[in-house]
């Protein structure tokens, strides 16, 4: 339960706020934990489109009524979530990316970096001036034309055994920033894949980096804000927890944790405690902590609406982005499946994706029902 409160938030099933329900064909496993800050379903124009955990698949609906416009299969798990730029719809498994036609689903073109064996690519992609970068897990980041996918350059980022690169690159002034379990985030000049800067961190990187501001937001251990040019600006560290998962506010950062104690998994943490969030005012360092029982959180910030939304096992929590506090509580149907992904809210809409493998679009509660 959220922290006790004079006022209780208001409260809605799913039920009461369908605009449409969808339920996809043949899911055993709609969700997988996602290691940035991207919405599944994503919502752009007049279609949505959901990337399904298992068996893999992403499908397009029709925004306004929920209709399975078309529905592409992956010859094995479906990434955490679509991506879409430059007219080109990104879907990915363990092995393969694929540049899709956004109306169709059509293959343009998909790359493998090795064979389709194994499972060699965690990463998901982004794309910057006709130009797609993807981490590998031998340690390489590969930049790729994205007309037909042909490699430009690739360059390995550390020799360590512990070699991923299974962040998600971010573009920040003509550089690409990407952090590894080898424990750094490294930059290269975007055009060329010259080396800009590298800088250590104290553990493994999976989750983002992230923009905030003018820095860049690298999550190990410790959460390290970096400048533009690499300088470590800011650090911050927890005695018994590590950070698991982070997103930028325009008033700070929020982040999610793991126990130290706890053996690092795919899994997010939560299953069995409660989940605590922590609220960073990023030019004083001020800290706000509030506990949440939630299992299974993600947690991401809609500029749209300026909240907090908290998927988990059993529904979404909207949440203040300055304080924490929980605003209102939207509960799944009784089994959802494993989970809720990480929703997309647009015009005045949310849309979910629940482990069942059903998408939603729900009314966004207005401001009278949230009391605001």
């Amino acid at each position: 339960m959220p922290p006790k409160r004079k006022n209780r938030a208001p409260t809605f099933s799913f039920r009461d706020l369908t605009v449409w329900r969808t339920k996809l064909p043949d899911v055993r496993f709609g969700v997988l934990p996602s290691s940035n800050n991207r919405p599944n379903p994503l919502a752009a124009k007049d279609r949505v489109y959901a990337s399904v955990f298992a068996p893999g698949a992403i499908c397009a609906l029709e925004r306004d009524r929920g209709k399975v416009i078309w529905r592409r299969e992956l010859h094995k798990y479906g990434g955490a979530s679509p991506y879409l730029s430059g007219g080109r719809l990104f879907a990915k498994t363990s092995d393969t990316l694929f540049a899709l036609q956004p109306d169709s689903g059509e293959t343009l073109w998909s790359f493998s970096p090795y064979s389709t064996d194994g499972e060699s690519i965690y990463s998901s992609p982004s794309a910057h001036e006709n130009r797609v970068y993807i981490g590998d897990r031998k340690g390489y980041l590969h930049c790729l034309d994205a007309e037909g996918g042909r490699t430009i350059w690739r360059r390995q980022t550390n020799r360590a055994r512990n070699s991923d690169v299974n962040s998600t690159p971010i573009l920040l002034d003509g550089l690409v920033i990407v952090s590894t379990n080898a424990g750094t985030a490294v930059a290269y000049d975007a055009r060329s894949g010259k080396t800009a800067w590298k800088q250590k961190l104290d553990g493994p990187s999976t989750f983002g980096p992230l923009v905030h501001g003018n820095s860049v937001l690298a999550v190990s251990d410790s959460l390290y804000l970096l400048s533009r040019t690499g300088r470590l600006q800011r650090r911050f560290s927890w005695r018994d927890e590590r950070v698991y998962q982070a997103d930028s506010t325009p008033r700070g950062i929020v982040l999610t944790f793991w126990p130290k104690s706890a053996t690092r998994s795919p899994e997010p943490p939560g299953k069995s405690e409660p989940s605590k969030l922590t609220f960073l005012v990023t030019k004083s360092g001020v800290q706000r902590a509030a506990t949440f029982q939630a299992f299974c959180p993600s947690l991401r910030y809609a500029p749209e609406t300026r909240l907090l939304y908290l998927s988990h096992l059993h529904g979404i929590d909207l949440i203040h982005a300055g304080d924490g506090t929980v605003i209102c509580q939207l509960k799944a149907p009784k089994d959802p499946g494993n989970g809720v992904a990480q929703v997309d809210v647009r015009g005045g809409r949310i849309y979910v994706l629940t482990g069942d493998g059903c998408v939603h679009a729900l009314r966004h509660p207005s401001n009278d029902q949230l009391g605001r």
